[in-house]
């Protein structure tokens, strides 16, 4: 939920609450999806969680590139989901996470997910998307149109949470982000966690320079 604050925050859970500057004093905040970046963040992972554009050709930068789908399906999206896509509770949803890998070893996982009236109308061609990033349809098109980056700190009940732990059993701290794409106001919500393989590898790169 964005709270009336001007904060920028969304809930990951279920309930939903008028948020106030006193009352967000006392709580972590950084379990919440935020605009704003967390202050905890090193200065690469400030860069990466808010880096600009598709994220897909700079992963392939890094070394061979490959996408696996982890699952594609229809279900009801949960409370959260439904306000980030602004529609009713318990609406149909398409769901579909993948995992990229960079010479073999995963690094990013993502959720994307829109509601089934949508993925029959200004999203279908998402219908049978396979293998292929998003990237191809989502910064191709002038008619799609990205909102601003979130980060978060994933707590361990988020679906992408899930998805991670997956791929990263061990990872003691997954950062995300995710933006909505919107088509004549039909929202599609694409959500990329970074897993430590990530960041071993950012941090070697940065270790080569430095030497």
């Amino acid at each position: 939920m964005t709270d009336t604050a001007g904060e920028g925050l969304t809930f990951h859970g279920n309930q939903q609450f008028t948020i106030t500057r006193k009352v967000l004093a006392g709580m972590d905040t950084r379990y919440y999806w935020s605009s704003r970046p967390l202050s905890e963040l090193t200065g690469s992972e400030h860069h990466w969680l808010f880096l600009p554009g598709a994220l897909t050709p700079r992963l392939k930068a890094m070394g061979d590139y490959s996408i696996e789908v982890v699952e594609q399906s229809h279900g009801p999206l949960n409370p959260e989901e439904a306000q980030a896509l602004n529609v009713p509770p318990a609406t149909l949803g398409w769901v579909r996470e993948v995992v990229m890998k960079l010479d073999g070893e995963a690094c990013v996982t993502a959720r994307s997910l829109t509601s089934v009236p949508a993925l029959n109308g200004e999203w279908a061609d998402l219908n049978g998307y396979g293998r292929r990033p998003l990237a191809e349809i989502l910064y191709t098109s002038e008619q799609t149109l990205r909102e601003p980056f979130q980060c978060a700190l994933l707590s361990p009940g988020a679906p992408l949470a899930a998805l991670s732990y997956r791929f990263a059993p061990q990872a003691k701290r997954l950062l995300a982000r995710r933006s909505r794409f919107t088509r004549n106001g039909s929202a599609l919500l694409v959500s990329e966690c970074f897993l430590p393989a990530f960041w071993a590898r950012i941090e070697y790169a940065q270790a080569l320079k430095s030497a």
